[in-house]
């Protein structure tokens, strides 16, 4: 057989057995499901350890900048270790700084509006039951059937049973999560730390591995395109935290305006979810429209429209410009990137679908570029 015949008979195999893999994938989606799961279980303090560090990195490296700025450069290679430990711990102390303020800011009023709930349930609870007596009074049939359910002692005895086993498995399995989470959030950020302190060595042994197995064209191709995500995923994160923070702060001026109860607490969780692109921040919409209707229900719905109003300005004008401009998207690509992510894999694919679209997009741009240039074409 002749060489090139050769070479078609292997490329027609791969083309075969990566056809047959695929049916087989989409036939047995569970089971790849259950696969990933098992996976990410095990590897997910790495993972977390891999995302934090990555955060991490932005002020770290922001951090060594000005480090090294204030060290003449003759003793920058002997500090240089020192440099990266003292911008390590910077970086976390900041980390943590955010979230002690944030906590001092929220206890109080959080504190204070948890009183302001509790005197108000005593008349919701009033409420509620002056709605049930007229609805048994409309409805004696419904009356009738509670009477006969609790009428045997049996019954009873099932449901309060019931309730008591459902609360103490709830607080089991909330004790075992919790400290479940803990354990993985620790290790994930001693893994993080690790990483910081030896990212340059990492880089180039992955680099080494890479360039062993691959040839020269196909290797520089593939830095070339981890350089571009990085640049891109780094540029989303900043991006993204500026757009929560806007996003925060108009709330919290709109519901001091208006005159909207729990205005911080809202603002803070609305910041805070926002950083899920564009549908994020509708979380925050639920839990104060319904901390509010407990006090007020007109003023609930107030907020409500108040808010969505917020949101379909910055989902549509600031957003668009702040984020999908530190990606370099249009603010078309920007929104068809979120809602083509999010339709696919969920809240994850809204988090990661514009930065990957960005780096999808530069590629096809430089191709474009290239191949024009090829062709002594200019546009």
């Amino acid at each position: 057989m002749k060489l090139s015949n050769l070479e078609e008979f292997k490329k027609w195999v791969i083309i075969v057995l990566i056809g047959v893999v695929a049916f087989w994938g989409l036939n047995n989606l569970k089971i790849i499901g259950g696969w990933l799961d098992n996976i990410y279980t095990v590897f997910s303090p790495f993972i977390l350890g891999f995302v934090l560090a990555y955060i991490l990195n932005i002020p770290t490296m922001k951090m060594e900048k000005l480090l090294k700025a204030a060290i003449p450069d003759k003793y920058e290679d002997d500090y240089k270790g020192l440099i990266r430990v003292v911008s390590i711990i910077l970086s976390l102390l900041l980390l943590i700084g955010i979230f002690v303020i944030i906590a001092f800011l929220l206890i109080p009023e959080l504190i204070e509006n948890i009183e302001l709930l509790m005197k108000n349930i005593p008349g919701l609870i009033d409420k509620i039951e002056v709605f049930a007596i007229d609805l048994l009074d409309k409805y004696p049939e419904v009356q009738l059937e509670i009477k006969n359910a609790f009428s045997q002692t049996g019954n009873v005895t099932k449901i309060v049973s019931s309730v008591l086993n459902y609360m103490l498995n709830g607080a089991i399995g909330f004790v075992s999560d919790f400290v479940s989470g803990f354990v993985t959030i620790f290790t994930g950020l001693i893994f993080a730390i690790y990483m910081l302190a030896q990212k340059e060595s990492l880089i180039d042994k992955i680099k080494k591995m890479v360039m062993a197995y691959l040839d020269k064209k196909k290797y520089k191709k593939l830095f070339e395109i981890g350089r571009l995500a990085n640049k891109t995923f780094t540029s989303f994160i900043s991006g993204q935290c500026v757009e929560a923070v806007i996003l925060g702060v108009i709330i919290f001026v709109v519901s001091l305006l208006c005159g909207f109860p729990y205005a911080l607490l809202i603002a803070v969780l609305t910041a805070i979810t926002a950083l899920i692109p564009i549908f994020g921040a509708f979380i925050a919409l639920g839990v104060g429209a319904i901390l509010i209707a407990i006090t007020n229900p007109i003023q609930a719905v107030i907020f409500i429209g108040v808010f969505l109003v917020i949101q379909q300005i910055e989902g549509n004008f600031i957003y668009p410009k702040v984020v999908g401009k530190s990606v370099g998207l249009s603010p078309l690509f920007t929104l068809l990137a979120i809602t083509v992510g999010g339709n696919m894999f969920g809240v994850v694919g809204m988090l990661v679908g514009l930065p990957l679209a960005s780096v999808v997009y530069a590629l096809i741009k430089e191709s474009v570029s290239d191949k024009l240039r090829d062709k002594n074409l200019n546009f």
